[in-house]
C-alpha cells in the first residue's frame, strides 16, 4: 500500500513539473513579436531618394504675385546644367537676406541696358551677364547668332532676351524682325552720336558775332 502511494505521488510530481515546463513554452511562444511583412530576399539600399513636396520658389512667389505661377517660357522647363535640378529663382537672382525687404542690393535684378541707366550703375552688365553666363556657354550663343559676342560686354542679354515670359520674344524670331531690331536700336545710337557731333561743332563767325 506504501509502494503504491509513493508511486502515485511521483507520477502526480513528474506531471506537475511537465505542465509547467508547457505552460512556460507556450508563454515564450506568446510574447515573441510576430513579424507583420515578409522579408525580401533582395538587398535595400542605403540610399534613398527624396522628393520635395513644397515648391522651391514659394518663398518667393508669396510677396512677388506676378510670378505667383512660377517662371514660364524656356526657363520654366530648362534644367540647371550646374546641379541637374529644374531652374529655381535664386539659381538667377541669389539668395535674398534678412533686409531684402527694404529694398537693400542682395539678390541680382536684370535690367534693360539701355532703358535702365540707374540699375547697371548698381548691377554692372558684366555681373548681370554673368549670370547668364553660367549656364549659357559662348560657344553655342556665338555658333547661334554673331551678335552675342559683339554685344555680350555692352549690353545685358535681358536688353533683348527676357527672363520668364510666357513667350521668349528672340525664339523663332523672324529675319526681317531681327534686322529691324538692330536698326532701332543702332538708329537711336546714330541719332544720339550726330546730335553731339553737331553739338561740338564751333560757333559759326555769323553766330559768333
Amino acid at each position: 500500500m506504501g509502494d503504491l502511494t509513493m508511486d502515485f505521488l511521483r507520477l502526480m510530481l513528474m506531471a506537475a513539473m511537465l505542465l509547467t515546463s508547457l505552460q512556460g513554452q507556450a508563454a515564450e511562444t506568446a510574447a515573441a513579436p510576430v513579424p507583420t511583412t515578409a522579408v525580401s530576399a533582395t538587398p535595400v539600399s542605403a540610399t534613398q531618394e527624396v522628393e520635395f513636396l513644397r515648391n522651391p520658389d514659394k518663398a518667393c512667389t508669396d510677396c512677388h504675385k506676378e510670378q505667383s505661377e512660377g517662371m514660364h517660357g524656356k526657363h520654366g522647363q530648362a534644367t540647371n546644367p550646374n546641379n541637374l535640378a529644374p531652374v529655381t529663382c535664386t539659381n538667377c537672382h541669389g539668395l535674398p537676406s534678412p533686409q531684402h525687404r527694404e529694398g537693400v542690393k542682395d539678390v541680382m535684378r536684370f535690367s534693360h541696358s539701355l532703358k535702365d541707366k540707374e540699375s547697371i550703375k548698381l548691377y554692372p552688365i558684366s555681373e548681370q551677364n554673368g549670370v547668364c553666363m553660367s549656364c549659357h556657354e559662348p560657344k553655342p550663343l556665338r555658333e547661334a547668332l554673331w551678335a552675342h559676342d559683339v554685344h555680350a560686354t555692352k549690353l545685358t542679354c535681358t536688353s533683348c532676351h527676357q527672363l520668364h515670359p510666357a513667350k521668349e520674344p528672340m525664339v523663332g524670331i523672324p529675319e526681317t524682325s531681327r534686322i529691324k531690331l538692330c536698326v532701332d536700336c543702332h538708329s537711336k545710337q546714330h541719332a544720339a552720336s550726330k546730335a553731339r557731333q553737331e553739338q561740338s561743332k564751333p560757333a559759326s563767325g555769323k553766330e559768333a558775332s
